[in-house]
């Protein structure tokens, strides 16, 4: 996912299915985080939500810091005027970035990408009060449900008027509003996967997951990246097949995508796949002004020395935060 998306930046047109790859970056999102909170609250029979919030900030920003404070240094000798590249810097440290693409779209900026990075961690900051509540509540795992599936179904409602408001896509695109539903697709499907792993395992359950690969790769060919037609049904369609991936990754089974992306390669880029996200785009934002290579060219010399810097990234500033968040 994370060589598809710089691929897509080097060209869109070489891979128009990456706006779909998001809304499954958001499904797992959305499915990994319930995963982690439902857990942790079902066998310590509380939830520490200040402690949540400073693991999440100590996975995410030390190399995020590095990584802003690198290509802020590099912009230093290649662009003329630096105001609009410290200007971005900071909505990417404080994670309003997708805010400033709303109704004034720029791109590209030198942390074009960031827009999916503070939509999640706005995510972050309301998914886990919600649990706060049903903690405190005493909800219980089908109320929760209920609740969030409550919350899910007006996000949606909330997007098809904008839709109907005619909005820019740029609106539905950028903001967390109209991206919620992804998020919470993936906290329910969390939380009723344990319910559903003998359904998802019977002839008929594995034919529709394996079904779901080949919908997501046509999914991926027809999509129609910023256009108003995504949003109609491309976008809501994703999210049901993204749905169906997820459960076809994490079921007890050994089926060819289980091999593959248990693959020792599969494994190396999931491990490193922030940090490919984080330094890809200053990257290729940086080349393009300064030698304005061709696509091929910028291609070929972008994926290796990402791939480089992710290593040292996570190797050396990823991997050590990750060890001493284990103690909060």
């Amino acid at each position: 996912m994370a060589l598809g998306v710089v691929v897509a930046h080097v060209n869109l047109a070489w891979f128009p299915g990456a706006m779909i790859m998001m809304e499954s970056f958001f499904v797992i999102s959305g499915f990994l985080i319930t995963t982690i909170i439902w857990r942790f609250t079902e066998k310590t029979g509380e939830f520490n939500l200040v402690n949540f919030w400073k693991r999440r900030l100590m996975r995410l920003y030390p190399v995020l810091i590095l990584v802003i404070f690198c290509s802020v240094v590099a912009s230093i000798f290649i662009v003329d005027d630096m105001r609009p590249v410290f200007a971005d810097a900071l909505a990417t440290l404080l994670y309003y970035s997708n805010w400033t693409k709303l109704y004034n779209y720029h791109y590209p900026t030198i942390f074009g990408q960031s827009w999916s990075l503070s939509i999640e961690e706005q995510f972050y900051l309301i998914w886990p009060l919600l649990f706060f509540l049903s903690f405190k509540l005493n909800l219980g795992l089908k109320r929760t449900v209920l609740l969030l599936s409550s919350i899910g179904v007006i996000c949606m409602i909330w997007k098809y008027y904008l839709i109907d408001q005619g909005v820019p896509w740029s609106r539905l695109y950028y903001a967390l509003d109209s991206r919620m539903d992804a998020f919470v697709f993936g906290g329910i499907l969390a939380m009723v996967y344990p319910r559903i792993i003998s359904l998802c395992l019977s002839g008929a359950g594995r034919f529709v997951l394996n079904a779901s690969v080949v919908a997501y790769v046509i999914l991926l060919t027809v999509s129609t990246p910023r256009e108003m037609s995504y949003f109609y049904w491309q976008q809501s369609l994703s999210l049901l097949i993204s749905a169906l991936l997820v459960l076809l990754l994490v079921i007890p089974s050994k089926g060819i995508a289980q091999r593959i992306f248990s693959s020792k390669f599969s494994v190396f880029l999931g491990q490193r796949c922030y940090s490919i996200y984080l330094w890809h785009w200053p990257l290729i934002w940086l080349l393009m002004i300064k030698y304005s290579p061709g696509k091929f060219e910028l291609l070929a010399i972008v994926i290796p020395v990402v791939l480089i810097l992710s290593s040292l990234s996570y190797r050396f500033v990823e991997l050590p935060f990750m060890s001493r968040r284990r103690g909060i």
